[in-house]
């Protein structure tokens, strides 16, 4: 049994503390130290209740250190991260694209890489998503092509100037499609980062980091 407690605390008094919505350890133990303090003397708290809220109160300290240490990991992955960002500039990476922009009447040409031997479908839409295109080849050897665009709707009508999204689908023996994508090549002129983000600028245009499907030395991209 406690018989006497000194109930003279002054660190964690109400007036120190400032307003917060999360409950922290200082919090903890400020709500202990206040049910102590107004607890019945005659009644006191029983020693496995005080043992039991002693316990809480270190392991929110343990779970308050870990998650700050945490936390300081990631901020040091994240800057890993970002110094292994800066060191590709200069080099040449290949990219996953799904825009093609059409200036002047010409419009870009759409690059893709086949596995294997087998037709493809190139669909392109407008800025709403509706489709303006579809072209579909026949058996293609493995290997990278291109896709040009006569900048024309399925009517055989010139499209206005602007930037496009498209899909290239390998069609698979069944008959069902395999969305490969399209690729653009370039060299890696900057690096940014935007929040948690990281983004690449190849030939002049911005992709996520995740975009890049293939890194090699300028000059290797023979």
């Amino acid at each position: 049994m406690i018989s006497t407690i000194d109930y003279s605390y002054t660190t964690y008094s109400t007036t120190q503390r400032k307003a917060s919505n999360t409950l922290d350890k200082d919090a903890f133990l400020l709500l202990l130290i206040t049910q102590l303090k107004n607890q019945n003397p005659l009644e006191p708290m029983d020693n496995k209740d005080f043992i039991a809220q002693l316990t809480q109160f270190s392991t929110l300290e343990q779970i308050t250190n870990m998650t700050k240490s945490i936390q300081d990991f990631l901020t040091l992955q994240e800057g890993a991260l970002q110094a292994q960002a800066a060191s590709l500039i200069g080099k040449y990476a290949v990219v996953q694209v799904n825009q093609i922009t059409v200036k002047s009447g010409t419009a870009e040409s759409i690059v893709f890489e086949l596995d294997e031997a087998a037709p493809v479908v190139v669909r392109i839409y407008d800025s709403n998503g509706n489709l303006v295109r579809e072209a579909t080849s026949s058996s293609l050897d493995a290997g990278a092509h291109a896709y040009v665009w006569d900048a024309r709707d399925s009517s055989g009508l010139p499209v206005s100037d602007g930037t496009y999204t498209y899909t290239v689908s390998k069609i698979n023996s069944d008959g069902s499609e395999t969305e490969i994508g399209g690729v653009e090549g370039g060299k890696i002129e900057s690096v940014k980062f935007r929040g948690n983000q990281i983004y690449v600028y190849v030939n002049g245009r911005e992709y996520p980091l995740a975009s890049i499907v293939e890194i090699m030395e300028e000059g290797d991209n023979t």
